[in-house]
């Protein structure tokens, strides 16, 4: 069995001064992802690895969940297969993963999530929130067969 946590970056600032990727949290999205993270940790949940979009936004939300989830933060991956790339792409990266870990928590943006959770559980979620957080189980002993059938939705924590 593998497990993936999907996550939506935390709620982030539309200034007009930096680049898309430079665009930092803003207060609600911190606290936001606090809470979800938080009620992933009272689910006992701690992924084997975190992967992170290489967006300000996305990796300081996974920095939260890390220090929320006790995750060792120097360990989060910081990946460019993630940020302005599909749900395929995404899928591809996933796929090649090392089949010793058996979940994995992944920030990204939308609409790359919604897709990739939309295509992974053969299901229709119209839009994933901001810091919220999907679980989907797979039923499988290898990462190159994830989406070929399709996995079992545990939950959406949508950050409140």
């Amino acid at each position: 069995m593998k497990t993936l946590y999907l996550v939506r970056h935390a709620k982030a600032s539309w200034e007009n001064d930096v680049s898309d990727w430079e665009r930092q949290l803003l207060e609600i999205g911190i606290e936001r992802a606090h809470n979800v993270a938080t009620t992933l940790k009272s689910k006992k949940i701690r992924p084997d690895k975190m992967i992170s979009s290489y967006a300000f936004r996305a990796l300081n939300t996974a920095v939260i969940f890390a220090i929320d989830l006790r995750y060792p933060v120097d360990e989060i991956e910081i990946s460019s297969h993630i940020y302005e790339k599909r749900a395929i792409d995404i899928l591809d990266m996933l796929r090649k993963q090392d089949d010793k870990l058996n979940s994995i928590m992944l920030f990204g943006h939308d609409p790359s999530i919604t897709e990739l959770y939309n295509m992974l559980t053969r299901k229709v979620l119209i839009k994933f929130g901001t810091a919220s957080a999907a679980a989907i189980e797979f039923n499988i002993k290898n990462w190159k067969d994830l989406g070929n059938s399709a996995g079992k939705s545990l939950f959406i924590e949508a950050g409140k």
